[in-house]
């Protein structure tokens, strides 16, 4: 793929509407699917094609489709995802002159990170907790027994791009620079082989 040349101001802009548009996608699903169509109650499930998809409420404590749900994994979630967004807005900004496919990426996971992150602080839940470290989670498919949400799948898609331009679609991709070295040596060993020759 061919290197982005979008200005600085051209690329915060372009990718902070990226990251919007996953964050509100993300809430936007909760807000029709979660509160209204399964009218915010755990539990509550309807079938979308049979048994293949259903939407089931749950508000998930762990991390992406159900992992860790141990007493204060909350609380850690959090914490790692207000370090989280920093980290991934700088690899962000570092992949600005390679891959579209790892920018998106790292927007998609961004954007992910945040969705989620805005349910853990903002809502409440029965106890009328502030902070409930709580996510809303309602995709649920027979062959995949976690429930996950917009922001899951966002998340993931977006670590599956982020790998695959850093191991392929990169100019410096990790597949590409082992290419290069080959070719390297092998020019080396026929430059060498030249050379005894004459």
């Amino acid at each position: 793929m061919t290197k982005k040349t979008l200005s600085t101001t051209k690329f915060i802009l372009l990718y902070a509407i990226v990251v919007a548009v996953t964050v509100v996608l993300d809430q936007l699903s909760k807000i029709l699917i979660f509160g209204n169509l399964l009218q915010g109650q755990e539990g509550n499930s309807v079938e979308i094609l049979g048994k293949f998809l259903r939407f089931t409420a749950v508000l998930n404590e762990g991390a992406a489709f159900g992992l860790g749900t141990e007493d204060g994994a909350n609380i850690i979630f959090f914490i790692i995802t207000l370090v989280g967004v920093p980290f991934f807005a700088y690899f962000l900004w570092r992949s600005r002159t390679r891959s579209i496919c790892g920018q998106l990426g790292f927007a998609f996971i961004i954007g992910g990170t945040i969705g989620n992150a805005i349910d853990r602080a903002f809502i409440e839940t029965t106890q009328g907790m502030f902070f409930s470290g709580k996510v809303r989670d309602f995709i649920s498919f027979n062959f995949f027994p976690p429930v996950f949400n917009v922001a899951d799948s966002f998340l993931v898609v977006g670590v599956f791009m982020a790998v695959f331009a850093i191991l392929l679609f990169d100019g410096d991709s990790l597949v590409k620079s082992i290419k290069q070295e080959r070719l390297q040596k092998q020019q080396a060993q026929s430059s060498e082989n030249n050379h005894e020759e004459n």
